[in-house]
């Protein structure tokens, strides 16, 4: 008699560990669902994105703290190894600029395009920088990185004004739309106070 209940029990503790960790077990994967799709719909958010888009130009930036532009008497001294990492950092920053400005849904027009043509151009140049890279850099071909430099410096300044601009509308566009909620949260409270609903009279 005294062995059946010990079976029963320990059958019964059997079973009821076995709940246990199958309610754990359901309950850490529903939650791990749960925090998966939050977390993807974080990620895809606009301002997350747009946030993102940002924070990689101004890591791109961190090479030249100060903004200064390369001057021809700065890559006479340089040899072309130097010239063409300065020639392609100018280049990535512009690429980066134009997809923030189209990240946060900004006007790019031919920016892309532009962006495009700027990456062929430093390519040809590159190979050409590529034939001695300790050498100093030729006369002719410093001048053509200096307008690679400079027609992409043009194109980052347009995307990041581009950027800065839909940005603010979109936070005037946030600002207005919370003021509009909040409005019509006061009127729905206000009205079931004066209903005399208990816990909302002050």
């Amino acid at each position: 008699m005294t062995g059946s209940i010990l079976e029963s029990l320990a059958l019964g503790m059997v079973l009821v560990a076995g709940l246990l960790m199958l309610t754990v077990a359901t309950g850490g994967f529903l939650l791990w669902r749960y925090a998966r799709r939050k977390l993807r719909a974080f990620r895809s958010h606009g301002a997350v994105v747009g946030a993102g888009a940002l924070w990689d130009m101004a890591a791109s930036n961190r090479w030249n703290r100060a903004g200064a532009e390369v001057t021809a008497a700065e890559l006479a001294q340089w040899s072309s190894a130097r010239v063409a990492k300065e020639m392609w950092r100018s280049v990535d920053r512009a690429t980066t600029a134009v997809r923030a400005a189209d990240d946060l849904g900004g006007p790019t027009a031919e920016l892309p395009s532009l962006c495009r043509r700027l990456q062929a151009a430093a390519v040809d140049i590159d190979k050409v920088l590529r034939v001695d890279p300790a050498a100093p850099v030729p006369g002719p071909v410093g001048e053509q990185v200096l307008e690679v430099i400079r027609a992409a410096t043009d194109v980052q300044q347009a995307a990041v004004t581009s950027a800065g601009e839909a940005s603010a509308q979109r936070l005037a566009d946030l600002t207005q739309d919370a003021g509009h909620e909040l409005t019509l949260l006061d009127a729905g409270l206000a009205s079931m106070r004066s209903t005399g609903r208990p816990g909302l009279n002050p």
